[in-house]
């Protein structure tokens, strides 16, 4: 579901992916899903691959979560925000690079390592 909206060159809100899996927005759920969609990035990231947690985003802004930017500061400097006009353009920024990487991976779908196998389906 990932791979296909990212070659789409959408966003998904994160009530759309945990309805996917049957469960509904909750601190607990939202939780659970951005540990989950953090192991995931780890190993796309250490394949080469780009951010795909900014393809994740709340539905009243268009952002990823607080906990997307902190994440970002863990792992090296992160000047923007949260949230605004200085969020929003490093968020676009790595947007665009995560629609060009599926894109270039729908076309070769049955090739995707196991572990992100399950990004691709509807």
């Amino acid at each position: 579901m990932l791979l296909r909206a990212g070659a789409e060159g959408r966003t998904l809100t994160y009530g759309e992916v945990l309805r996917r899996f049957g469960r509904r927005v909750g601190p607990g759920n939202v939780a659970a899903l951005c540990r989950d969609l953090g192991e995931v990035c780890r190993r796309v990231e250490a394949r080469g691959g780009p951010d795909l947690a900014c393809l994740v985003v709340r539905r009243e802004d268009g952002l990823p979560g607080a906990g997307y930017f902190a994440a970002l500061r863990d792992a090296g400097p992160n000047p923007a925000p949260p949230s605004g006009p200085e969020a929003a353009a490093l968020v676009r920024a790595r947007q665009e690079r995560a629609f060009a990487w599926c894109r270039a991976q729908a076309e070769r779908a049955p090739l995707l390592p196991p572990e992100i196998d399950f990004l691709v389906g509807s």
